[in-house]
Formats: structure tokens, sequence, C-alpha cells
């Protein structure tokens, strides 16, 4: 009985196997297959400051395209310009503490060699006046016939001769204690000229790096953008790390993608990907750099029905430079099958 009934039915299920194995072989084949919608975006970045500042000019507008060089925004800091104010004062006042100690010192060297100069011609006169008694004494005494044959003192005991060597032995002593004072004198010259130079060269140091942060604040454009949006206006005074500017990109560079929470698994990252507008059906190809950690809800844009809400995985698709998208632009995100998947079903067989 049951062996009639399969005999009879034969030609309905060969129609079922037959039909699953056009699915499966399509399956297989097909080339594409849209799993999943998202959006057309771009690298953003935002302009701020690391200190508080005043707004002094905004050099852009909403919309504006700016090229590497232009100027974004000028801003001025007073505790900046403060700053650099006193140090000035500073470097000004210690030129000046040097100069004065300078010429102090080289009025004390003058001061010792005038005195030196001054005790020198007393002492020279005394012992050339000495010399010149001693000189008369001498002539007397060898008019004087007993004396000479008597004997005279030695000139070594002769108490003017003693004087006159004590007059240029402290003539000697005076030299060269002036000397020393002098040569103490200009070695201070130099202490005090070296150590003004070495806080000079620590203020102009500080100077120099006050001068880079204040160019800084001339913010300049080092690539191209857009200016999405600008959050400032002039006098306005801004905290640090405000977001001042935020710049876009002209074209795409990424596409925001939503996959349903029951297809996630379906994507990794390293998967090719074909990106299709939605608008005019062009397309370019991706590739996946970044998956979520966690389930998001889908953006309203990207729901069928608004009020009701979808979940999924936020995925991340670097696309090429010259996409043709619009920034915001609605597209589908097509997986790259086909010849890949019978490839991986083929090896699964075969390591069966």
């Amino acid at each position: 009985m049951f062996r009639d009934y399969i005999l009879k039915n034969k030609l309905f299920y060969a129609w079922i196997l037959a039909l699953a194995g056009v699915f499966l072989l399509g399956y297989l084949y097909q080339g594409e297959n849209v799993v999943f919608s998202g959006i057309a975006e771009a690298n953003e970045t935002n302009v701020n400051a690391q200190s508080a500042v005043e707004v002094v000019n905004v050099h852009v507008v909403v919309g504006q395209e700016i090229q590497e060089g232009d100027t974004l925004i000028e801003l001025s800091r007073s505790d900046l310009a403060l700053r650099m104010n006193e140090v000035n004062r500073e470097l000004d006042a210690l030129e000046g503490r040097g100069s004065i100690n300078t010429a102090t010192i080289d009025q004390k060297v003058a001061e010792v060699q005038a005195d030196l100069a001054s005790r020198k011609n007393s002492l020279n006169f005394e012992i050339e006046k000495l010399k010149a008694e001693y000189q008369k004494n001498l002539e007397l005494a060898s008019k004087l016939k007993s004396l000479a044959t008597s004997g005279a003192k030695s000139d070594s005991s002769d108490p003017m001769i003693m004087r006159i060597q004590n007059l240029k032995q402290e003539l000697k002593m005076a030299e060269e204690n002036a000397s020393s004072q002098i040569a103490l004198l200009r070695g201070s010259k130099g202490i005090q000229r070296t150590s003004s130079a070495t806080e000079a060269s620590a203020l102009r140091r500080e100077l120099e790096m006050l001068r880079k942060e204040q160019e800084e604040l001339i913010i300049i454009a080092k690539e191209s953008w857009v200016v999405a949006s600008v959050n400032v206006r002039d006098g306005e005074k801004i905290s640090s790390f405000t977001p001042m500017i935020s710049l876009t990109r002209k074209a795409p560079s990424l596409v925001r993608g939503y996959i349903h929470e029951n297809m996630y698994k379906r994507v990794e990252l390293g998967t090719m990907v074909n990106v299709v507008s939605q608008a005019d059906g062009h397309k370019v190809q991706g590739e996946i750099i970044g998956l979520s950690s966690r389930i998001v809800d889908f953006p309203i844009r990207l729901r069928q029905i608004p009020e009701v809400d979808i979940y999924g995985r936020e995925v991340i698709i670097r696309i090429p430079e010259n996409n043709g998208f619009l920034l915001g632009e609605m597209v589908s995100i097509s997986e790259i099958r086909g010849i890949k998947r019978l490839l991986q079903y083929k090896d699964v067989k075969d390591s069966e």
C-alpha cells in the first residue's frame, strides 16, 4: 500500500528535489545579495585650543571649501601676552643690571690703580730723597781724612740704606696687593657676566616658546576640508578644548551601515562589499573595516516604518575617494559572494 503511494507520487517528489537543487545552486552561484543599508559619511575633525582663548577673527563660513595653508581662525590669550611682556622686562632689567655691575667693577679697578699710582709716587719720592741724602753723606765722609783712615761702616748696616730698602719692599708689596685686588675684581666681573648670560639665555628660550605658542593661535589648515559648522563668533571667550570649527571631507570616505541583528554574523572584518547608491544605482567596492561590539538602534532614515524600532549591528565600510556619492546619501550594501561561497562550501565538503 505504502509502496503504491510512493510510486504514484514519485513525480511530485522529483519536482520538489529539483526545485531544492535550483535554489541551492542559485544561492551558491549568485554574484551578490543586498543584505543591509547605510549612509555615506566622511571623516570629521574639530578645531579647538588647549587653553582658554578669546576669538579675534573667524575667517571661514559653513560650506566653504578650504585648502592647505588657509587661515581658519585667529585667537588670543591674555595670559600669554602678559607673560611675554614680563619676560621682556626681565631681560631688559638683567641687561641693565649687568651694565651697572660692569661699570661698578671697572670703577673699583680704576680706584685701585689710582691708589697704587699715588702710593708709588709717594714711596718713590721718599726713596729718591733718601738716596740723595745718602749720596751727600758719602761725599762729606770722603772729605774727612780721619774717617777714611779709620774705615766707614758697611752700606748694609747704614740706617739710611736700610730705610731705602724698606721703602722699596713696601712699594713691591703695594704693587702686589693692587694686582691681587684688580685680578679679584676682574674675576668677579667674569663671573657676573657668565651668570647674567645664563639667566638671559633661559629667559630667551622661554620667550621663544611663548612666541611659538602665540603663532599657534593663528590656526592654519593642514589639508583640504569643507567647513561643516562654525560654533563661535568674533570676540567670544572660549574654554579649553571647546570645538570651535568642525571640518569634514568634500566627498564621503566611508559608509556607516546597519545590519539586522538576525544577520550580523554574516559579515566580518575584511569582507569586500558592493556599495550601491539608492539614488542613481552607481556602485563602488568597499571593505568592512569596523564592526560595533554591541547592538544599536537603526537611524530613522533606514527604517521602513519610522515608528517601529529596529536593532542591529553598526558596520563601517571604507570606500575609494572618487566614489561619486554625496555626503549623507543612502546606499545599499551587497556582500560579494558567488565563487567565494562555492569554494567555502567545497572546502567544507572536502573536509568531511
